[in-house]
């Protein structure tokens, strides 16, 4: 009995030993009251903390107001429930800035096993005020125009100082952000940079779909090893978004080794994406078992600093994207890859090696895979490389603004190596939108192939055809079935057209014209059977 009590006892101060110490923030003098505003006593916990070798820094349930902390190696901060960490509104409390120049609510640089967790959570307290347009957005500014003309209110949200972003973790190794809730961030909610090792697991972010411009979920810019998983966010801006920017001494870094899974978004710009800062390249990424819902786009790849992006998955995912106001970056569309450039100079990145698979979308936009065309810069243009779609189901909603932009249900131009597996694309009947095209359409494609279709034109009576091909090359389409009230099924065009074989095309007999030839394609361009 003795050498049980022994064993036990032992035990049990194993256990203690082998737990970091605590620091309880009241202590060290925060009151939990959110009228005092208690900077210094939350960060002397969390130095006493780093000081001794590491502990956890507990906050009790309380409203503990803040300006910048500075989070240190083998320091976690947990957050009871019922705990709140709010974010001053006084910029003066904000004395330091990030490498992006931007000042931070928690930060670490050059940190180690580090960690924010608990039921508790974190509140950014940020202010918008709507206001007649400033200026306009140079990549958007078509859409802008066309806004204005369609006679779109010409207002947007604007941030209120200080635009403080909420966490910011730069050069760290071994970073935990579990559990915790985070709310209302005035600009990027949580931004890894140049980290390794990071594990995201079950937290809740929030931040107004209406007003939370630049309020972005999760930025992973130039990271290493990332594991997300089992979150919750719904955001204005990005909801969970790669990155490689461009720091002030012109160091970027690559985004490798990267999974996304069983996650649930909202986001009034893009639900899971890489880009647009695209200066490193991303390789080994994969977005797995996801939902996006009431988004402004769905899934998305836009390279426009010349980075490489390959080996990319996207799988499992349902989609549910919505138009939203002008100034947000998006169409309604589930899907959209594409290369450009930040500027007429800029170096042009690649895409190649990316597969969606698994996709139910509904939504009110084209989905687009979109490849360089030839400018004065490049002769050629580029091309993006071994893309694959399959078992895909797009259905196609009206747009809820006046100013329309969806024409195919999918499109795909400028690429080299494309396979469609299983696509099918259905249109809404009640409600119909007059731009309305084709299920699909193929321009300036090579080495394309299509397993397996099922569709029809936009409008029951337009004269698209449900699969358009233009100056296509290397092309083989088999198992084409028109869905009632098709007219015209396969239509080819164009000079540039050729080796282009057609099998098994409508073989239920429901549309009107099977295949339709364009003039001027060159003798045995197309060879059905």
């Amino acid at each position: 009995m003795k050498k049980i009590l022994f064993l036990a006892t032992f035990l049990a101060y194993g256990l203690l030993w082998a737990q970091k110490p605590y620091y309880n923030v009241k202590e060290y003098g925060a009151s939990g009251n959110k009228a005092d505003k208690v900077t210094t006593q939350l960060q002397s916990a969390i130095d006493a903390a780093h000081e001794a070798g590491g502990g956890t820094v507990y906050f009790p349930p309380g409203d503990y107001l803040s300006g910048s902390l500075i989070l240190k190696s083998n320091v976690t901060l947990e957050l009871e429930g019922g705990a709140t960490l709010w974010a001053s509104q006084d910029p003066k409390d904000y004395p330091f800035l990030t490498t992006a120049n931007r000042p931070c609510l928690v930060y670490a640089d050059s940190a180690y096993n580090i960690g924010i967790k608990g039921k508790g959570r974190i509140h950014g307290q940020a202010r918008r005020t709507y206001e007649d347009l400033k200026k306009v957005d140079r990549f958007i500014r078509e859409i802008t125009e066309n806004a204005e003309a369609a006679g779109v209110e010409m207002k947007m949200y604007y941030k209120v100082e200080p635009l403080v972003r909420m966490i910011t973790l730069e050069n760290c190794v071994d970073v935990t952000l579990e559990d915790i809730d985070l709310i209302e961030s005035c600009s990027w909610t949580v931004s890894f940079k140049w980290c390794e090792r990071v594990y995201v697991r079950g937290i809740y972010l929030y931040a107004s779909l209406d007003a939370g411009v630049n309020a972005d979920g999760l930025d992973i810019d130039g990271c290493k090893d990332v594991t997300v998983s089992d979150c919750i966010i719904t955001c204005g801006d990005d909801a969970i978004v790669l990155k490689s920017t461009l720091a002030n001494n012109k160091k970027y870094q690559d985004c490798v080794n990267v999974t996304v899974t069983n996650c649930v978004l909202t986001s009034t710009s893009t639900g899971l994406k890489i880009g647009t800062e695209s200066n490193g390249d991303f390789r080994h990424i994969v977005f797995n078992n996801c939902v996006v819902r009431n988004s402004n786009r769905g899934l998305s790849i836009v390279v426009r600093d010349g980075a490489t992006v390959e080996n990319v998955i996207f799988s499992n995912i349902t989609i549910e994207t919505n138009r939203k106001h002008f100034n947000w970056w998006g169409n309604g569309d589930p899907i959209w890859l594409v290369l450009k450039k930040r500027s007429p100079n800029a170096r042009l990145g690649v895409i190649r090696n990316v597969l969606f698979e698994n996709i139910i979308a509904h939504g009110q936009g084209t989905s687009k895979i979109e490849g360089y065309a030839p400018d004065s810069l490049h002769a050629e243009g580029r091309r993006l490389e071994n893309i694959q779609l399959r078992n895909v189901q797009l259905f196609m909603y009206a747009e809820d603004y006046r100013d329309k932009r969806a024409t195919h249900g999918f499109e795909a131009h400028h690429v080299d190596g494309l396979t469609v597996e299983n696509l099918e694309v259905n249109w809404n009947e009640e409600r119909t939108e007059p731009k309305w095209g084709s299920a699909a359409y193929f321009y300036d494609v090579n080495n394309l192939r299509v397993d397996g279709f099922r569709g029809r034109q936009g409008l029951l009576t337009g004269t698209a055809p449900v699969i358009g091909l233009k100056d296509v090359e290397n092309a083989m389409l088999k198992e084409i079935e028109a869905m009632p009230g098709s007219g015209v099924l396969v239509s080819v065009e164009g000079d540039k057209t050729k080796e282009v074989i057609l099998r098994d095309l409508d073989p239920t007999g429901k549309a009107k014209e099977a295949f339709r030839a364009a003039a001027g394609l060159k003798e045995n361009a197309v060879i059905v059977r």
